[in-house]
């Protein structure tokens, strides 16, 4: 594994995370408990919705999601083709059918007035992906989800924090769901959560990711199932086929100090981008990242394209410690796994995502870096561009 003095991802850890996890440690107790029931409800607070249920990951995060819809199987769901694989398997693993539409270079999101070319009668949702905590134009989605009757996720893995007209990025949809792995802007190490404003949506998240058990229960007698017993616990009656996609309390306990330094670290990632968008946009060679007016992205990382090859620039910044990521994932029809999978295409070969798919990467906004930092990183990208 390279050794990288650049590096786009690690939580911030300090002191204080470390004695929250320690005193869960202590307890030897290790199930979600009060430390999660309270992280839930604070990420909640800070999106500005009513109800946070926590996950073991992102991906899972997005499963609970769409499960918790319970769309019709067969039913179509849009997408755009710049998405993390997890988050299109989703779909296939609810029994649904993707349909595809273009990203764009630049933002690496779905624009709306793409999708509305896209719906058919079998449409009945839509995953807006926040590309790198770029967000996604909500508020012109939400209008033609309305018209359509249509539901609306967002995953916003990416850009925790981020804000739409001083409106919380992941606060616009049904729901929506984030990650909180070590990479992201806020860790949990590993984790993620679902947010919505629906309490029967909130309730049904629950149950599949608890085994599929009844949830939100003020009693333990069965009074609901003729078929059970009267004195079954009915904390263990399964409603629903689910999973078993719950974090740990001692990561909860993590979360809940990270939390506290949310709005800290976007500011961070938001000074590292605009640095780095001042210094890198005099090289012609690079096609800088764009966002909507009135957003202001929680960057996760510095999006870029280039007009020439890929690949030589990337093996130099990676051979002077610079780590990079290909933009995921470009377009993801074109991956392996999903090459007999059911779907419908809106894309052609002109498409902006296979641009994307062969000449875009991202490299590092991390808050731990500082000028000096920065400057480094710089002073790389202009001797390749001076020898090129």
């Amino acid at each position: 594994m390279p050794k990288y003095k650049y590096s786009y991802g690690g939580a911030l850890l300090g002191k204080e995370e470390k004695r929250a996890i320690n005193k869960i440690i202590n307890k030897n107790w290790w199930p979600l408990s009060s430390e999660g029931e309270k992280m839930e409800k604070e990420a909640a607070k800070f999106l500005g919705v009513k109800y946070g249920i926590l996950a073991n990951s992102g991906s899972s995060a997005g499963l609970l999601s769409l499960s918790a819809l319970e769309i019709p199987r067969g039913s179509e769901v849009i997408i755009g083709a710049v998405t993390f694989p997890t988050i299109f398997n989703i779909i296939l693993q609810c029994g649904l059918v993707p349909v595809v539409v273009d990203s764009k270079i630049g933002t690496y999101n779905l624009e709306p007035n793409e999708i509305e070319a896209a719906i058919s009668e079998k449409t009945k949702a839509i995953i807006c992906v926040h590309a790198v905590g770029n967000p996604v134009d909500m508020p012109k989605v939400m209008e033609i989800a309305k018209r359509y009757n249509l539901y609306v996720l967002e995953d916003n893995c990416d850009g925790w924090g981020g804000t739409i007209n001083g409106k919380k990025v992941g606060s616009f949809g049904d729901i929506s769901f984030t990650s909180f792995h070590a990479a992201h802007i806020v860790a949990m190490g590993q984790g993620g959560g679902v947010f919505t404003n629906n309490e029967e949506l909130a309730r049904k998240v629950k149950m599949y990711r608890d085994w599929g058990r009844q949830a939100n229960l003020d009693s333990r007698t069965n009074t609901k199932w003729p078929t059970l017993p009267e004195d079954y616990d009915a904390r263990f009656i399964y409603e629903k086929i689910g999973y078993n996609l719950s974090p740990l309390e001692l990561q909860a306990a993590m979360g809940r100090v990270q939390l506290k330094r949310a709005e800290k670290i976007k500011k961070l990632r938001a000074r590292n981008f605009a640095y780095l968008y001042e210094k890198l946009s005099k090289f012609e060679d690079l096609i800088m990242p764009r966002w909507i007016e009135g957003a202001e992205p929680s960057w996760f990382s510095f999006p870029l394209s280039t007009k020439s090859k890929r690949g030589p620039l990337v093996a130099y910044l990676e051979k002077n410690g610079i780590e990079t990521r290909s933009m995921f994932a470009g377009n993801i029809l074109r991956h392996p796994a999903y090459e007999n999978v059911e779907h419908r295409s809106m894309l052609n070969e002109g498409s902006d995502c296979n641009f994307i798919l062969t000449n875009s990467f991202w490299i590092g906004t991390h808050p731990r870096y500082n000028k000096r930092d920065l400057d480094w990183v710089v002073s790389v990208f202009e001797k390749y561009y001076k020898n090129a």
